[in-house]
């Protein structure tokens, strides 16, 4: 998706930069390449990376941290607030051992059927790299 990304502002900054075209498509086309330098961003900032050594690097976009296997109690799917507290989908939570909550931002999605199933297998897989089991081959 990184890659398709990329493509697709590379190739809206050629037809830019080499044949501009009529007034009327210069402001959709820059609207579509801010929005995906947007999303690359996004996505660029937001990781989980889990190690077989018992580390969990979470990327979020204004944070990284590292929680270590004993650290994180449950592992599940709650509302993603937003700013101003308005709700912006799902994404998978983890509760550590002091109580607080994390948000790893790089499972955040909007809320559907499909999407939730989506996070459910998300959160399986944390919670079995929690639990010690080793994963299936990808």
């Amino acid at each position: 998706m990184r890659a398709l990304g990329a493509v697709v502002v590379v190739a809206w900054l050629h037809t830019f930069l080499s044949d501009p075209p009529p007034g009327y498509y210069l402001l959709p086309g820059a609207l579509l390449t801010v929005l995906v330098v947007a999303f690359l961003l996004r996505v660029a900032l937001c990781s989980v990376i889990a190690t077989a050594d018992g580390r969990l690097t979470v990327r979020n976009i204004a944070s990284t941290r590292t929680f270590l296997r004993q650290q994180v109690e449950v592992v599940g799917i709650d509302r993603a607030d937003g700013w101003l507290g308005r709700g912006r989908g799902w994404a998978v939570f983890l509760v550590l051992e002091d109580g607080s909550r994390h948000r790893l931002d790089v499972t955040e999605m909007p809320s559907s059927g499909e999407v939730l199933g989506r996070l459910e297998r998300q959160a399986d897989e944390i919670r079995g790299w929690v639990s010690g089991r080793p994963q299936p081959p990808r």
